[in-house]
């Protein structure tokens, strides 16, 4: 995982988890628009559910985002698009995580819970060992 995208990470743990109940399965980026007078807009899906202890529900929502990016910031955007209203996915069961965000681009952050749900459901990317998957969650230190 790069900067960039610990820095979205670290962003979407300080905005949406600050009870730590939320528990990330899946996130995605790409750059949707590059104007030459404005800062890049980029979409960034999530897949995400809740997490009691060490059990993580087995439905998950997921919404896409829009941030703006440059070296020294990251801040959300276009908030009238997403921010309001229900998840563009709810309640899917969390074997289906990982290929709703692969749709939008590779993801660069994988949980255990979604590899091991993707990979139970013969997920065609994530059906091999897991070592073979460099997206996946970095172990805590």
């Amino acid at each position: 995982m790069n900067e960039v995208q610990k820095g979205l990470l670290s962003l979407f743990e300080s905005a949406f988890n600050s009870e730590g109940d939320i528990h990330f399965l899946a996130i995605s980026e790409t750059q949707i628009q590059c104007g030459k007078k404005e800062r890049p807009v980029h979409q960034v899906r999530v897949a995400l559910t809740f997490k009691e202890g060490d059990t993580v529900n087995p439905y998950y929502d997921g919404t896409d985002l829009f941030v703006t990016m440059d070296e020294d910031s990251i801040q959300f955007t276009l908030e009238k698009d997403w921010a309001d209203g229900p998840p563009a996915i709810e309640g899917s069961p969390i074997e289906f995580a990982l290929g709703w965000v692969l749709e939008l681009a590779e993801p660069f952050y994988v949980s255990p819970e979604a590899l091991e749900a993707a990979k139970a459901n013969n997920h065609p990317r994530y059906g091999d060992s897991p070592q073979d998957n460099s997206h996946q969650e970095e172990p805590e230190k």
